[in-house]
């Protein structure tokens, strides 16, 4: 029975490390501007394709918005906007 529960265990933290890995890693500040002001998260994706990305969706996180993209080799990007001009503030894995 204490293999059955280990084993279990070992089966869900291999799976958490994976999911926790995903987590938003930006915790600073993008805007101290009142939400009032910030762009539509339409508005902020529209610009993100202009720029050649493919854009999956687009949250607030915070006083930033969380835009997540894929380039044009298909490769996964998250960035941390500025809601108010679409500029990016940080991109998630990276400081």
């Amino acid at each position: 029975m204490n293999a059955n529960i280990i084993r279990t265990a070992l089966v869900l933290a291999c799976i958490a490390i994976p999911v926790a890995a995903l987590a938003s890693t930006y915790d600073g500040e993008c805007t101290d501007k009142p939400q009032s002001e910030w762009l539509s998260t339409a508005a902020v994706k529209e610009r993100f394709q202009v720029r050649g990305y493919t854009v999956g969706k687009v949250k607030s996180h915070g006083s930033c918005y969380e835009v997540y993209t894929r380039d044009e080799s298909g490769k996964k990007i998250e960035f941390f906007v500025n809601p108010t001009d679409a500029s990016v503030v940080a991109e998630a894995g990276k400081k």
